[in-house]
Order: structure tokens, then sequence, then C-alpha cells
């Protein structure tokens, strides 16, 4: 962190956040950053456990999944969650990494909406809630309780590219520009007002996996830097224009990227996470 924010931020309060993830590399990418901020206080983390919708249980919404997207990204999203944990655990990049990380309360859950999601905000008292790699919309009473609002991290340049993930469609079609979005959240998907924007360069041959590390990492540098804002009311710019929004992508889609020589993820993808090599 810049020497000048340390010294700004000097003496006052860290603000208390709740963190709220699907976790794999992307989850933890984000955590390590905001567990570095001198500024946050990491006292809760929701791990989200839905697949597709609230009602199912793993079975039933892969096999959803699987209708919906086809077996090729359904698999993926497998290695992005389930076996990236076990890859972040063995490097290393999912361990606690100050005194009292691992007493962090924690909440897993297919709802943070529910009662039990309201009483364990309830009992965290947050400040801040972000969400980065997170499938729930939060209700508005959800939205209401940390008292400075909640951030999600989004890997497109809003208002271009909302929805579920807007980097396999960018690779597959060659745009809207690949880049990443810290904003605020309301009751709809991807469209509070604006904290902080950075595009990022594509680079030749890298699968949906690795780009969409980068864009979480750089989203997580970028919500750092701008918590001070935040603390001193900053409530960020509206969007402009209702952009375009895009869902699940269907297995014709996953094929087509196939055939451009494109990739959902490669295997040195996860041998590069299995030997903490992230994504620079």
């Amino acid at each position: 962190m810049n020497v000048s924010v340390v010294a700004a931020t000097a003496g006052a309060a860290r603000l208390r956040t709740v963190f709220c993830t699907c976790g794999g590399l992307y989850g933890a990418l984000v955590l390590r950053r905001l567990r570095a901020c001198a500024q946050l206080e990491i006292c809760g983390i929701v791990r989200s456990s839905r697949v597709l919708d609230p009602r199912f249980g793993f079975l039933q919404g892969a096999m959803a999944q699987i209708r919906r997207s086809g077996l090729a990204y359904a698999l993926y999203l497998w290695c992005t969650t389930t076996l990236a944990d076990a890859l972040c655990a063995l490097s290393g990049l999912g361990r606690p990494t100050r005194p009292g990380d691992a007493a962090t309360r924690r909440l897993t859950t297919r709802d943070v909406n529910d009662r039990q999601g309201r009483a364990f905000l309830a009992e965290c008292a947050p400040d801040l809630l972000i969400t980065s790699f997170f499938n729930q919309l939060l209700r508005s009473e959800t939205l209401a309780v940390p008292t400075l609002g909640c951030l999600n991290i989004h890997p497109s340049l809003l208002p271009d590219a909302k929805g579920v993930d807007p980097v396999f469609q960018a690779l597959l079609h060659g745009g809207p520009p690949l880049g990443v979005t810290v904003h605020f959240m309301n009751a709809e998907f991807d469209a509070g007002k604006i904290l902080a924007q950075r595009p990022i360069a594509p680079r030749r041959g890298a699968s949906v996996f690795e780009t969409t590390a980068l864009l979480y990492r750089e989203g997580a540098e970028l919500l750092a830097s701008a918590v001070g804002r935040v603390a001193a009311g900053d409530s960020g710019a509206a969007q402009s224009g209702s952009g375009t929004y895009q869902s699940w992508p269907t297995a014709a889609e996953t094929a087509a990227l196939r055939r451009q020589g494109g990739a959902l993820l490669r295997v040195m993808d996860l041998v590069r996470l299995a030997r903490a090599r992230l994504p620079r």
C-alpha cells in the first residue's frame, strides 16, 4: 500500500468487513489482498454453496447446469471452485496470513438473505460487505446491514457485459474490451454506482480461467486502493446507460470457443496454481 495512504489512515479504526464468495482461486486472490489491506478487518466470510438455484442440492444443480451450459462448462465451474480450493490449499494461497484469520466467523449457505444469513451478518456487524465471484443477489434488507454499503468486484467494464461470465463472452466474441469494475451494489445485478474501473489488455492464448483470475486480482488491488474513499463517503458515479447483460454460456458457445483455439481452462493453469505461480 502507498506510504501516504498508510500515514493518512494510521490510528483510524479498521473497517469491519464481511467477504462473500464462491471460493476457488478467484475468491482466494481477492481475500488475500483484502486481508493485507491495513484499512480492513475481515470479520466474516460467506461461502456460497448454491448451484444455479437456492432450492437445488449439488447434484440437482449440477444436472441443471449441464443441461443449460453443457458438460465441459459444468466441469470448468467445478475446477474453478472445488478443485481450485484443493490446489490453493496445496500451494498455501488459501491459508490464513495473519494471526486471528483462522478464527474469522464463517458461513456456508445457499442464500445469504435467509434468516440464518441475516443473523450471521448481524453478529458480524460489518461496516462494509464485499462480494467477489459470488452467485447470489443481495436483497434490500441484506444490502442495508453494512453501514458503509456493499461493494462488488465484477470482471468487465460496466455497464457493458453484466452477467455471470463476461470473460467467456469477451474471449469468444472478441469484445467488449476486457476490464474490471468495483461498484456499489443495489437490488439489481451489476447495476450499482461505479467506484473504480480498470481496463486490462488481453493476453494471447490465455484461457478463460487465467484471464478471469487476472481480472479478479486487479479488481482486488483496485478495491483496496479505493477503501479510503469509501470511508470518506464516496458513493461512486452512476453507470452510463443500461449496458448489456449476458447469461450462462451454452454448450454450442463453449464448442465455438474451442474451435477458435480458445480454452476454458488449460492443464498448465492448474499446474501453475499448484506451484503458487499466480497470474501477473
